[in-house]
């Protein structure tokens, strides 16, 4: 690990937005209306909201979509197939696909109408919420997704629910928030040998309500759900807010490729937070899709705004650590490389991998 000081001039070249993605309204199954969610995402600060409810764009045709103030909200959905599993969170079609049968059509339909889909909640498990059953992803055969959904703070919630004892997580729902699951994070980065597949963490809000004998609770009130699982996004320039077609186009490109890290707001704020490569004569670039192929030497550098454990991965495998706000790390062959920032025994930063050389990386 190569560890020097960024230079004094230095002047990150992307904007940061931070967002929250995989949301519901009343247009489906979710407990708030728009306005409510949208109140809700300004009032904790976000820049962009992403809300995919299910086979529906009803958010969009309603007028929903764009700017309310320096919020952008961006309508997509979630499609599922005829067993209600292999869930799909789909940006940018104009309308939604009619089609069910099995994850692989839809996949390929979605992409020819110029969309963008993600696998929701892919390793979805349930130990005791039998009222909630599991949806995962269960055909991993299937090609041509743009992403996968790495984080789901609603799903992580009720997996750790085990005993009646665990509804003490109903009064602190964000708290038990450790870690993306692993086996997902093997999946992803074994899919990254061969091609470029984004990472994104989802919120999965629904505000829902459930009744234990006679007690009803809110769990994860809008608000305490937009303060969990974030996206913070890279871009070249700030979304125009005078084009919202233009930004949003911006938007969904940068999700499709990679250009984030996921961070869990309830551990600390990651808002600031700089993750790039640098190689050639100061040539700069942030995680995701490589626009050209990026070789190596290089030098990964990463900026926090609080110390952390910081986890150089490579090809999957941890190949060093340190404890700060901020390191270099030397690059010195091809490969998958990400960062992972850990605050004791939790997660707290994932980074999207920079891939190094041409595929296959390893």
């Amino acid at each position: 690990m190569h560890v020097s000081q960024q230079p004094d001039r230095f002047v990150f070249p992307f904007t940061e937005l931070v967002g929250a993605l995989h949301l519901h309204t009343t247009f489906s199954d979710g407990g708030v209306t728009y306005p409510q969610m949208i109140l809700a995402a300004q009032d904790v600060g976000l820049d962009y909201v992403v809300v995919t409810d299910h086979m529906a764009l009803s958010g969009r045709d309603a007028g929903f979509e764009g700017f309310a103030g320096s919020l952008f909200v961006c309508v997509g959905y979630e499609h599922n197939d005829d067993n209600n599993k292999n869930h799909y969170l789909v940006l940018g079609t104009e309308s939604v696909i009619g089609y069910h049968a099995e994850a692989q059509g839809y996949i390929d339909r979605v992409r020819e109408a110029g969309g963008v889909g993600f696998m929701a909640h892919p390793a979805e498990k349930r130990h005791y919420f039998e009222a909630y059953p599991a949806y995962p992803w269960t055909n991993w055969n299937v090609t041509g997704f743009d992403g996968i959904e790495l984080w789901n703070q609603m799903s992580d919630w009720l997996e750790n629910l085990r005993t009646r004892l665990h509804f003490t997580r109903l009064f602190y729902p964000r708290r038990f928030l450790r870690e993306a699951p692993r086996e997902l994070l093997s999946r992803w980065d074994e899919f990254g040998r061969t091609r470029f597949v984004a990472g994104m963490g989802g919120v999965d809000a629904h505000t829902m309500k459930i009744r234990i004998g006679i007690m009803r609770r809110t769990v994860f009130p809008i608000k305490v759900e937009l303060k969990g699982i974030r996206t913070h996004l890279y871009l070249q320039n700030p979304l125009p807010p005078s084009d919202p077609k233009r930004s949003k186009s911006l938007l969904v490109e940068a999700l499709k490729k990679g250009r984030s890290f996921i961070s869990n707001f309830r551990r600390s704020d990651a808002r600031g937070s700089l993750i790039y490569l640098e190689y050639g004569e100061g040539r700069v670039v942030c995680p995701g899709m490589p626009d050209e192929e990026v070789p190596a030497p290089a030098i990964i550098r990463v900026r926090l705004p609080r110390e952390a454990e910081l986890r150089f991965i490579k090809n999957g495998s941890c190949i060093d650590r340190r404890k700060g706000a901020s390191a270099d790390f030397d690059v010195r062959t091809k490969g998958s490389y990400r960062i992972e920032a850990w605050l004791g025994k939790h997660a707290w930063i994932y980074s999207n991998p920079f891939c190094v050389g041409g595929y296959p990386l390893w």
